[in-house]
């Protein structure tokens, strides 16, 4: 990355480092998925079990929804209106 280059490109690159996209490092992410999908079946198997009330359920969904939404919003390859 040279100082020569547009300030897009200098961008560019730097989330490619940061984000570990050249191909080193893919082996942390797939880990990573694995033991969050893990964590998420056994989640999802003992809320199945233990919820028994519609209530629970619509807390539940809106838990979910909201940590969604905070992934969306704090995700490194979001591409939102960047003002510099």
């Amino acid at each position: 990355m040279g100082y020569d280059d547009p300030v897009e490109i200098q961008q560019e690159e730097a989330r490619q480092e940061f984000r570990c996209r050249s191909g080193e490092g893919r082996t942390g992410y797939a880990i990573y998925d694995f033991i969050a999908l893990a964590i998420a079946i056994v989640g999802g198997a003992i809320a199945f079990e233990t919820i028994d009330n519609w209530s629970q359920w619509v807390v539940l969904a809106a838990i979910i929804f909201t940590l969604i939404g905070f992934m969306i919003a704090l995700s490194p390859s979001r591409r939102g209106s960047e003002q510099h």
